[in-house]
């Protein structure tokens, strides 16, 4: 039986298109750091930091500390500076962002299923953004007041998708075994890798991505309002018509 429901946010409990999320992020970002550094340069460096912290392995650090070793040198803005402009961004100014998602209330019914079921539930996200970024995120898809059992960001992971380390280091920190796993979500690279690890795997396709064009392996497949209704079969190891 299944006791623990992993849900990916962005594409996922979330539908969004991903590069349009990402225009406008990168957008509003420029305009508030601009008075400090060159807009330009400063998102060329979010992602090239961004991605030395995806790659970084190591474990003993979390990502946000990875993040800021690699990117405060580089952008030579001091960090007593730059990170009272960071946590105001995000307090003041992320939420503009809001208009590009579109809440389904087949997130919500998917959720309140699991729980109904007596499943712990885990907003397994990339964990990319710090925790006010990710906890807006659940409030705009409609589920602000669900009690999680633990929702990734970049200052208590360690590891990011789509490496199997970040569902290795879930699985500890909530105690859980694999085989008693689902992992929900629309990014075949990073999702899809927690079979790897012995989890069960739905990919949820209203916005699905495959970059790679992988292999789709998956347990279980097809939209977000098919997932919430199948989702009680799927705990309960029943099979699907």
């Amino acid at each position: 039986m299944i006791k623990n429901v992993l849900f990916d946010l962005d594409g996922t409990l979330l539908p969004l298109d991903q590069d349009e999320f990402a225009k406008e992020y990168f957008r509003f970002l420029g305009e508030h750091v601009a008075q400090y550094v060159e807009p330009k340069k400063f998102i060329m460096q979010l992602l090239k930091s961004t991605e030395a912290m995806v790659k970084n392995q190591d474990g003993t650090k979390s990502n946000q500390e990875i993040f800021f070793a690699d990117f405060l040198p580089k952008i030579g803005i001091p960090e007593e500076i730059l990170l009272p402009v960071l946590d105001a961004f995000y307090e003041h100014h992320f939420g503009k962002i809001r208009k590009v998602v579109r809440p389904s209330n087949a997130a919500r019914q998917a959720v309140q299923t699991a729980i109904s079921h007596g499943c712990d539930i885990v907003v397994a996200t990339n964990p990319i953004f710090p925790a006010n970024a990710v906890r807006q995120r659940i409030e705009w898809a409609g589920l602000g007041d669900i009690n999680f059992k633990l929702v990734t960001s970049f200052e208590i992971s360690h590891y990011c998708k789509p490496y199997p380390e970040y569902y290795l280091e879930i699985m500890d920190l909530i105690g859980c075994l694999p085989e008693n796993c689902l992992m929900i979500g629309n990014d075949v690279e990073e999702d899809l890798i927690a079979g790897t690890v012995g989890m069960k795997t739905y990919l949820v396709t209203d916005c699905l991505i495959n970059t790679k064009g992988l292999d789709i392996n998956a347990d279980y497949s097809g939209s977000l309002e098919n997932m919430a209704q199948s989702l009680p079969a799927i705990i309960n190891r029943l099979p699907l018509y």
